[in-house]
């Protein structure tokens, strides 16, 4: 709050005298008129923090959330997870891990909407753990989504294969998509979500066509094709009950139905990117509130009614799914939705689906440096980075945030070498695992946050998205996201101990430790107290109960029949 003196006539007009001091308030108090004012400013300004613009409308939004996990996820990797969980197993993964991100996109949905600014993450734990947490988040999420640049390259690469089987051409698709990406996002932020919605609406438009096409199949639609399929799958090959060879039959049904979760917890990687939003969407409490309210309707009418489609046409015992798995799942050859092509006659597909794909990788990429550029833009924002990342060009993009993600592109030239593969399947294992730890973090913010919200007074019924079930859910998906962590490396352990599968599996919980670790003992701050944790940025509705208007008026010596007023 600020106390500012100001000269009033007698008639009440004022005139400002250029003088103003700052005044510590109580904490929880705060001015009404002004909270309504900030609202009703952030609703309609075009201008960011730091330079940014505000120029992603509603529209754009949406469709980046609506499609922000359709890609290689579900294209491609769905038919691993039903070779490794069967029909049911696989259906019941996808819907209990869909079913917490769900959840924990409301809990990041109500905290963009109560203060929607730039910071990102680190922001969220600054703000209700403490800087450590807030540096832990910041830099973890930085690194995931920079390491997915070259992973999302690499994986172009090789999808281009699929047409092109001269491997040294490699290297120059890895060279032009980098290229095209570091110019997609230098552009500014309007005509990164105008590319962004167009390839959006090229992946739900294929996937839609996909799930009729899947559905008629199963029904015996297709003239030459396979017939009348129905349940038969769910029926007859319900769970693996021979994954990795365990005994008894029952133990591996529940292992295959675990590495279905993991597999699934993975396809949704890259979720939470819709808030990085907050700090260039128009009015954005109202444009993220539709975007954050349709993800329960993503996930079920897209992710869940697909995989349903799959397991009805295929097995998981099927030949061609487990060759092409064998073969290594990275083309559009080991997608279910081809392999259901292919038995109904229909080959051309296949050429399709791997376009598709491929826009899918390349907009993973263009969002993954989005998101690693203002991530750092908001450690630096919060203490924790460096503050050349706060630099912006004059169309508001953090040049240095987006030259220095599109620097970390050439590791995907590591993926063209034998020798330096492994390492780089390891990097890109690390950046998966890193997504979940993310997710349980944003969700113990969201917990922090209730109770001061409780402690301090704040009406949630007021705020324009309110999740449900609180604090409840969030605690409910931090322990799965922490048990899919601690246990996503069973496998590693069967049926002999392997290191190499161990240290790609695990290495995330070390490097969270040393970040964390190392910054508390740097910094060696404590947590704040629920009593402390600033609040003042809600919305004015929410934060009324505690909210004031005062003004209270001195009379100082007459200066020409005029008196001076102080307003807190």
């Amino acid at each position: 709050m600020s106390e500012k003196l100001g000269v009033y006539d007698d008639d009440g007009g004022k005139e400002g005298t250029g003088f103003e001091t700052s005044v510590q308030e109580p904490y929880g108090v705060y001015d009404k008129n002004a909270l309504e004012y900030r609202d009703a400013q952030l609703a309609q300004t075009g201008e960011g923090d730091h330079g940014t613009k505000r120029a992603l409308s509603p529209r754009v939004c949406s469709m980046i959330a609506i499609a922000g996990t359709i890609g290689t996820g579900l294209f491609l990797s769905s038919g691993t997870a039903l070779a490794q969980g069967g029909a049911v197993g696989c259906f019941l993964g996808y819907l209990i891990m869909g079913f917490f991100i769900g959840c924990m996109m409301y809990c990041l949905g109500e905290l963009i909407c109560f203060n929607p600014t730039i910071g990102g993450f680190s922001e969220l734990g600054r703000k209700y753990v403490n800087e450590s947490f807030g540096f832990m988040m910041g830099i973890t999420y930085a690194f995931t989504v920079g390491l997915s640049v070259p992973s999302e390259l690499s994986a172009i690469a090789v999808l281009i294969g699929y047409w092109d089987k001269n491997e040294k051409h490699a290297a120059i698709y890895i060279t032009v998509f980098l290229f095209v990406t570091w110019g997609c996002n230098m552009l500014g932020v309007k005509w990164y979500g105008e590319v962004e919605f167009i390839m959006a609406c090229i992946k739900i438009g294929m996937l839609i066509v996909l799930i009729i096409f899947g559905l008629v199949a199963d029904l015996g639609g297709v003239k030459g094709g396979t017939g009348f399929v129905g349940g038969k799958h769910w029926r007859e090959g319900p769970f693996n009950t021979e994954y990795l060879g365990v005994h008894p039959p029952s133990t591996a049904a529940f292992l295959g139905w675990w590495s279905t979760m993991v597999k699934c917890a993975f396809s949704f990687a890259g979720i939470e990117a819709v808030g990085l939003l907050a700090g260039e969407a128009k009015n954005p409490r109202k444009t993220l509130r539709t975007s954050i309210r349709t993800t329960f309707y993503r996930i079920g009418g897209l992710y869940i009614i697909s995989i349903i489609i799959l397991t009805l046409n295929i097995g998981y015992k099927d030949p061609d799914l487990l060759r092409a798995n064998d073969a290594g799942g990275d083309t559009a050859a080991s997608s279910p939705f081809v392999l259901i092509a292919k038995r109904n006659g229909i080959s051309a597909l296949a050429h399709v689906v791997n376009a598709v794909v491929v826009t899918s990788a390349w907009s993973a990429g263009n969002e993954s440096l989005y998101g690693f550029a203002r991530c750092l833009m908001g450690m630096a924002r919060n203490g924790c980075g460096l503050k050349c990342f706060l630099w912006t060009t004059s169309w508001g993009v953090p040049w240095v945030g987006v030259s220095l993600g599109a620097a970390f592109g050439p590791l995907a030239y590591l993926s063209l070498s034998n020798g330096s593969n492994q390492a780089f399947v390891w990097l890109s294992n690390l950046t998966a695992l890193l997504k979940l730890v993310c997710w349980a973090a944003i969700c113990f913010c969201f917990v922090r946050y209730k109770k001061a919200c409780d402690r301090q007074g704040v009406n949630r019924r007021q705020l324009v998205l309110r999740s449900w079930c609180q604090p409840v859910m969030a605690w409910s998906c931090i322990v799965c996201f922490l048990l899919v962590i601690f246990f996503n490396g069973v496998k590693a352990f069967i049926p002999k101990f392997d290191y190499e599968d161990f240290l790609a599996d695990y290495i995330s919980i070390p490097f969270v430790a040393v970040c964390w670790g190392g910054w508390q003992l740097y910094r060696r701050d404590r947590w704040i107290p629920i009593d402390e944790i600033d609040l003042s940025g809600g919305p004015a509705k929410a934060l009324s109960a505690r909210a004031t208007t005062r003004r209270a008026r001195t009379t100082l010596p007459s200066l020409n029949n005029r008196f001076i007023v102080v307003e807190i």
